[in-house]
C-alpha cells in the first residue's frame, strides 16, 4: 500500500514540475505521505510535519520549510497547467499565484485521498 501511495505522490510532483534533484523534493514527498497516510488532521505544519522531518533528516525545521518552499517555487513555473488546475481549482487567486507550503501540501494530500481512496 505505502509503495502505491509513494508512486502516486512522485508522479504528481513530477507532473507539477518538481524535480527529484531538488533537496526540498524529498521533504515535500515525505510531508505529503505523512498527511495522506495519517488519520489525524495535521494542520499545524511548522510544528508537526516540519519537526518530524527535521528529526528524520537531522536538520532544522527552518531548513525543511525553506527547502520545501524552494521546491514548490522552482517547480511552479514548469508545471503541467491542466493538472494544476484540476488539483488546485479555486485555492489560488490567479494563475501567477504560487501556493504556500501549507496550501500545496494540504491540497495535494486531499486530492490524493479523494482520487485514490481505494489504495489507502
Amino acid at each position: 500500500m505505502k509503495n502505491n501511495v509513494v508512486t502516486i505522490i512522485v508522479k504528481t510532483l513530477l507532473n507539477l514540475g518538481i524535480s527529484p534533484n531538488t533537496k526540498g523534493y524529498h521533504y515535500l514527498r515525505d510531508c505529503i505521505l505523512i498527511c495522506v497516510t495519517s488519520d489525524s488532521n495535521l494542520t499545524v505544519f511548522s510544528k508537526d510535519l516540519y519537526s518530524k522531518l527535521a528529526e528524520n533528516y537531522h536538520t532544522t525545521e527552518c531548513s525543511v520549510e525553506r527547502a520545501v518552499r524552494h521546491a514548490i517555487k522552482s517547480g511552479w513555473y514548469r508545471h503541467n497547467t491542466e493538472l494544476a488546475e484540476v488539483i488546485f481549482m479555486n485555492t489560488l487567486q490567479s494563475q501567477n499565484d504560487i501556493p504556500t507550503n501549507s496550501v500545496f501540501i494540504s491540497t495535494i494530500s486531499e486530492w490524493i485521498k479523494i482520487n485514490y481512496s481505494d489504495l489507502l
